[in-house]
């Protein structure tokens, strides 16, 4: 990321798309990249990004306005890191809301801080229509749209800028990463004990892919600020 502290938005209008295993590949790749993020997990109760983050996780009930508070209150308290946020798609409509009505962007942005939208783009056409009108209301400084293969996405070729993309999984990987011990990024460092030698280089190529495109986000967000 740049070095200008961050705060990525992860989320999608669609259920099941891979969102928070997005959400944790994008940590990890913060970790190795020797960033220090901080997450916060708007999936109450269920909590699942923080399963695998307990220490680094705040797992917050953006229902209400305290927890909303929560989250933008801890971000502009601890200047000078990245934070991760895992916005699930129930919550998304409300997260938009609370940006506007809290005027979070003054905030952040007199705090230093830029923000970026990761956004997973369904097979749904409507999916880019909604990701499309979130851009224009979160108005972040980088939006990336992203397609998850597995799923199936509505987003066409030779869009301009950076692109994310979530290459297939073979099928028996899912109960392996789904465990909560479980690291991308110890993996990528060599603890590949856990992944059977036939499906390792699936979950590399998987890695290298998403990790190869969020490799990109620095240069674009530097570009950005030369353009200031």
């Amino acid at each position: 990321m740049a070095s200008t502290p961050t705060i990525a938005v992860v989320t999608s209008d669609r259920h099941r798309n891979g969102k928070t295993l997005l959400a944790r590949v994008l940590v990890d790749f913060l970790l190795l990249e020797g960033r220090d993020p901080y997450c916060l997990d708007l999936s109450y109760p269920e909590g699942t990004l923080r399963s695998f983050f307990p220490g680094r996780t705040a797992l917050v009930d953006f229902e209400h306005v305290p927890g909303q508070m929560k989250v933008f209150d801890t971000i502009l308290a601890g200047p000078g890191r990245d934070y991760v946020i895992d916005v699930p798609a129930q919550q998304l409509p409300r997260f938009c809301e609370a940006m506007r009505d809290l005027e979070f962007r003054k905030a952040y942005e007199a705090a230093g801080f830029r923000l970026v939208l990761i956004y997973i783009i369904d097979a749904d056409e409507e999916s880019l229509k909604t990701a499309a009108a979130v851009e224009e209301l979160l108005t972040p400084d980088l939006f990336v749209p992203t397609a998850n293969r597995h799923v199936g996405s509505a987003l066409p070729d030779g869009v301009p800028g950076v692109v994310l993309t979530m290459e297939k999984l073979d099928p028996d990987l899912h109960a392996i990463i789904s465990h909560k011990r479980f690291s991308f990024r110890n993996f990528l460092q060599g603890e590949e004990g856990g992944v059977p030698l036939r499906l390792r280089t699936n979950l590399k190529t998987f890695l290298h892919a998403l990790m190869g495109g969020l490799r990109e986000l620095e240069p674009a967000l530097s570009l950005l600020k030369l353009h200031e």
